[in-house]
């Protein structure tokens, strides 16, 4: 993984030395100071104190005694500094703190009230990895040492981030979507049926997207999802018209293969067109031609590889799932034709209702002759 990842920096810094002065607090109490009293006596010693304030004509101004800064060539050399009297001889800085040095971080940052630490890395140009991909790599080595380090949790940003935001929004707008298509639909053909039908050609699609993304080896990005919501648009207004034309032959009385064939004579050639023209305007796209995109390719070969797909398996499987629902519904409007013992029982759906009857009149008249 490592050599496909390049700038791979923190945000720590550049570490820097610090000399930390720590109380003595039992030396301290033996001189008669608190611990806090002996933090104010260094504070004084390396930062000054303010005495008073000097009043100008217009303003006033803090006085702060200190040590002149030149007269202190190290850290250590204020430790020789007398702060206290004491019976016994004056106390210097050094009898009541204990120098500490140690090396910190340049900079301490937080989020969500606790210390963090940001590791941030470009993939190299052309690696055959993904920020997903890097994003489990971690995940995973993470769960191999986290007894290490209690306490300390994993949270991902930067681009893995933003598109799972983006995946679980455009996610969420999709169902919201085909709930609303299937409302629609419902309430155009009268049926709970046939619009499932229509969104089957969802289901196409999606599978063009897979196939295609497994051969091509492109990734699955925002864009491509963005052209799946395309596709979707497409395959389903095409098997809508194309079984809106079939119901309205099955309507005028023809059966249902004369329908079926009707209506695929008729819209056929525009749907052909449709995936054609669509096809080959984004086939350089996704070719790469002249130079590939990693925006717009993967986005270009998704909607090629769906749409194509899905024009496909819409031609042959929409008029046979029709012609079965049909027939379905057919001898049950047969069943119970013959148990209620009249020909005026109405279908399910109202696009079948005259080929209800008149086949009803055909079974009536053929078990008169009998």
């Amino acid at each position: 993984m490592g050599p496909y990842l390049t700038e791979l920096t923190d945000n720590r810094g550049q570490p820097t030395r610090v000399f930390r002065l720590d109380v003595d607090g039992p030396k301290a109490r033996e001189l008669g100071l608190t611990p806090g009293d002996a933090a104010r006596l260094a504070a004084a010693v390396l930062d000054g104190r303010y005495i008073g304030d000097y009043r100008l004509s217009d303003e006033e101004v803090d006085l702060k005694l200190r040590l002149n800064p030149a007269a202190i060539d190290s850290p250590e050399a204020a430790l020789s500094i007398p702060v206290r009297e004491h019976p016994a001889g004056p106390v210097y800085l050094g009898d009541l703190i204990r120098p500490v040095v140690e090396i910190q971080p340049g900079e301490l940052k937080r989020y969500r009230s606790q210390r963090s630490l940001t590791i941030t890395a470009d993939i190299r140009s052309g690696a055959p990895i993904s920020s997903p991909l890097v994003a489990t790599w971690v995940k995973q080595h993470y769960a191999q040492i986290r007894d290490r380090f209690p306490g300390a949790t994993l949270v991902f940003g930067g681009e893995f981030e933003e598109t799972q935001r983006s995946f679980d929004s455009l996610i969420r707008a999709f169902g919201l979507a085909l709930l609303l298509i299937y409302l629609i639909l419902a309430t155009q053909f009268r049926s709970y049926l046939q619009p499932l039908i229509i969104l089957s050609t969802i289901m196409f699609s999606i599978t063009g997207v897979v196939f295609g993304t497994l051969a091509t080896q492109t990734l699955f990005t925002v864009n491509s999802f963005i052209a799946v919501v395309g596709v979707t648009g497409v395959v389903v207004n095409d098997s809508l018209v194309l079984l809106d034309f079939i119901n309205r032959r099955y309507r005028e009385g023809k059966t249902r293969r004369e329908a079926v064939t009707a209506g695929v004579h008729v819209r056929l050639r525009p749907i052909l067109l449709t995936t054609l023209t669509t096809t080959l305007g984004l086939l350089p796209m996704a070719l790469g031609i002249p130079s590939y995109s990693l925006i717009w390719g993967p986005m270009a070969s998704t909607f090629v590889t769906g749409l194509a797909t899905a024009t496909f398996l819409t031609l042959f499987i929409v008029p046979v799932a029709w012609d079965l629902l049909m027939e379905i519904q057919e001898r049950q409007a047969a069943k119970a034709w013959a148990k209620n013992g009249h020909p005026g029982l109405k279908s399910e759906t109202s696009d079948v209702e005259g080929h209800h009857r008149k086949e009803s009149r055909n079974i009536g008249s053929r078990g008169a002759n009998r």
